[in-house]
């Protein structure tokens, strides 16, 4: 297989999430993309496994398929698909990206800390980021979980999802933005 790209401008918008283990990371993406999608934004999502992951059931068509040794395998329904590729480099932002369909507008990427990304850091109650969070990429706001209620789903300041949110959309809206004349006619020259 060759290596696949996209240009900067077929690229989505790319924010990572990243935080302690526990810290409420896709709980607050759960909010965040829910709050994108109401306003019109198409948000794909990626999520690192530092521990590995087994996304099929074993016994199916589909895995026994996968175990027999295929290098990939794709299986597909009326309402999804997955494909599950063998690979043997380690996980990037940018194999995650070309994993994805084609025009999404935005990509919240959970994890991927050492990737030089713009991110949102959640920490828990009272807790300082871990330094590699703030040192990866561009920080565009620490979200701080409040206490969990009676053992709900943890709390946030919906003034700071908001702002994040209309921050996305922005530089969502800043990608898609046709180039100006002035621009196209200084490539031509």
């Amino acid at each position: 297989m060759g290596v696949q790209t996209r240009s900067e401008s077929e690229s989505p918008v790319v924010l990572g999430v990243v935080g302690r283990s526990g810290s409420g990371k896709t709980s607050f993406l759960e909010r965040l993309i829910a709050a994108l999608q109401a306003r019109g934004i198409s948000v794909g999502a990626v999520k690192h496994a530092s521990h590995g992951f087994q996304a099929d059931r074993p016994g199916k068509d589909s895995h026994r398929l996968y175990e027999s040794g295929a290098q990939a395998v794709a299986l597909l329904s009326v309402e999804q698909s997955a494909t599950f590729v063998r690979r043997a480099l380690p996980p990037s932002i940018e194999a995650a990206l070309l994993a994805l369909p084609p025009g999404l507008d935005l990509v919240l990427a959970e994890g991927f800390s050492w990737e030089p990304i713009p991110r949102v850091v959640v920490r828990g109650p009272g807790r300082a980021p871990k330094a590699d969070d703030l040192a990866g990429g561009e920080v565009l706001g620490i979200v701080e979980v409040r206490a969990y209620p009676d053992d709900g789903p943890p709390c946030f300041d919906a003034h700071a999802l908001e702002t994040i949110s209309s921050c996305l959309v922005a530089r969502v809206a800043a990608r898609m933005e046709p180039r100006r004349p002035f621009e196209r006619s200084q490539e031509a020259s």
